[in-house]
C-alpha cells in the first residue's frame, strides 16, 4: 500500500520531537525526504532568520569550492529560484526546470556549476523552510537524471513548516544545554511518568513567572505534563499536532515551550524547552564585525531581505535621504559601493570562513560548518 502524504506529515511531525542537535537533524530528514522523493545530491542550510544568511551548512554533494561557486552565483549573478527569492515567495519551493521553461542552460548555476560536475542530464529543487513567518532553514536537492516533479514540489512545500520547526527545535536545544547569553533557555526532563527527573536553574525562573498553581508543588506543572503528552502522541504517529505551546506571563510577556522525546520512546523521558516567544534569533553575523550603529544594522537587514530605499523609509519612518545617509555610512564601513556587494561581502567574510574551516577544496562527503564528517553519509 502507498504511503499517504498523512502518514509523511506524521513521519516529519515524528522527526522534530527526536531531541536531535542540528548536524543529526539534517541528517535525518535528508533520509526522510528522499525517501519521498529520491534525489543524487543534497546540501541543507540553517539561516540566520534575522538576516537570512547561512549560518551551518551539511551536504552529500560537491565540495567546498563548488559550494562557493554556489555561492557567488546566490549573491553576485542573475538567476532562477535563489534561496533569497524563495524565502519571499507565496510558495518557498521551486524546480530549476520549471524556473527555466525546460532551458535548463538558461540558469548560469546549471551552466557553471550543475553540468560540469555530472548533473547535465538532471535536474534542481529547491526550498527555504519557513516557521511563523521566519526562515530558519534551506535546502537544494539534486537529480542526475531526469526532472523534479510539481507532486514532489508539492510535497516538499508540505512538510517545509516542519522541517522549519525541527531547525529551530535543534539550534534551541543546543542553546539549552550551552546556557549562553543573558536569557538563556530553560530546560525541564521528565521521566515516563511525567515525574521532574532534573531542571535547570534558567527553567525554574522561566516557570515562576507563569500563572500555574502547579509551580510551587512538588510534580510537574500542568502545563509542561500537557506539552509533553503532545509529544508522546506524536511519537506514536496518533497525532500530526506539533508538541508547542505559547503561554503568558506574570510580567506581560510571553514564552514558549517545545517537547521532545530524549529517548526515542513514547513512554521515555521528554524534554522541554522553554524560550522566550519571540524566537530568539542566531548570533548576529554583522554589528560586531564593522560596528554599525543600531540603525545601520536595522537598514542592513532591510536590504538583506530586498527591500527598496522606498520600502526601508517607510518601515523606519524616515525620509529616503535619511536611508541614503546610512547606506552611505554603512557601504564605507563595510568597503562596498553597491547593496550587491554588500550582501556578497557580508557572507564570503562572515559565513565562508566558518563553512571553510578544515575542508579541502573538492573533498568529498557530509560537511557542517566546515567540519568533514567523512563515512557518516546516509545509507
Amino acid at each position: 500500500m502507498a504511503t499517504s502524504v498523512h502518514d509523511h506529515r506524521v513521519a516529519f511531525v515524528r522527526l522534530l520531537h527526536q531531541s536531535l542537535d542540528l548536524p543529526a537533524y539534517f541528517d535525518a530528514v535528508d533520509r526522510a525526504v528522499e525517501r519521498r522523493l529520491p534525489f543524487d545530491a543534497s546540501c541543507w542550510l540553517s539561516l540566520d532568520p534575522g538576516t537570512e544568511l547561512p549560518t551551518s551548512h551539511r551536504s552529500r554533494m560537491f565540495g567546498f569550492s563548488h559550494l562557493m561557486q554556489l555561492v557567488t552565483n546566490e549573491y553576485l549573478q542573475k538567476d532562477v529560484n535563489k534561496f533569497g527569492d524563495l524565502a519571499r515567495a507565496e510558495r518557498p519551493v521551486a524546480i530549476l526546470s520549471q524556473a527555466t521553461g525546460g532551458n535548463l542552460r538558461g540558469s548560469r548555476r546549471y551552466v557553471d556549476v550543475l553540468a560540469p560536475n555530472g548533473y547535465g542530464d538532471g535536474d534542481e529543487l529547491r526550498a527555504v523552510f519557513r516557521d511563523g513567518g521566519a526562515a530558519w532553514g534551506a535546502a537544494a536537492l539534486h537529480r542526475r537524471e531526469g526532472i523534479f516533479r510539481e507532486d514532489e514540489a508539492a510535497f516538499l512545500a508540505d512538510v517545509g513548516g516542519l522541517i522549519a520547526h525541527g531547525i529551530r527545535r535543534a539550534i534551541l536545544g543546543t542553546a539549552a544545554t550551552a546556557a549562553r547569553g543573558p536569557e538563556p533557555p530553560g530546560l525541564v526532563v521528565l521521566r515516563g511518568d511525567d515525574s521532574i527527573e532534573s531542571m535547570t536553574t534558567a527553567a525554574t525562573r522561566w516557570l515562576g513567572e507563569i500563572f500555574d498553581s502547579a509551580v510551587a508543588s512538588e510534580g510537574a506543572p500542568l502545563t509542561v505534563v500537557s506539552v509533553a503528552q503532545q509529544a508522546r502522541r506524536a511519537a506514536e504517529g496518533s497525532s500530526e499536532e506539533v508538541a508547542s505551546v505559547r503561554l503568558p506571563t506574570r510580567t506581560g510577556a510571553w514564552i514558549r515551550m517545545d517537547a521532545s522525546l530524549l529517548d526515542g520512546e513514547s513512554r521515555g523521558r521528554v524534554a522541554v524547552i522553554i524560550s522566550p516567544a519571540g524566537d530568539p534569533e542566531l548570533p548576529g553575523l554583522i554589528a560586531q564585525a564593522y560596528g554599525l550603529s543600531a540603525r545601520e544594522r536595522e537598514v542592513t537587514g532591510l536590504i538583506l531581505h530586498g527591500h527598496s530605499t522606498h520600502e526601508i523609509a517607510g518601515a523606519l519612518h524616515v525620509t529616503r535621504y535619511t536611508v541614503q545617509d546610512h547606506l552611505k555610512s554603512i557601504f564605507e564601513k563595510v568597503g562596498v559601493r553597491s547593496r550587491r556587494e554588500l550582501v556578497a561581502q557580508l557572507f564570503l567574510q562572515q559565513c565562508a570562513p566558518r563553512l571553510a574551516v578544515g575542508l579541502a577544496p573538492g573533498a568529498d562527503g557530509w560537511f557542517l560548518d566546515g567540519q568533514p564528517t567523512l563515512g557518516t553519509e546516509p545509507s
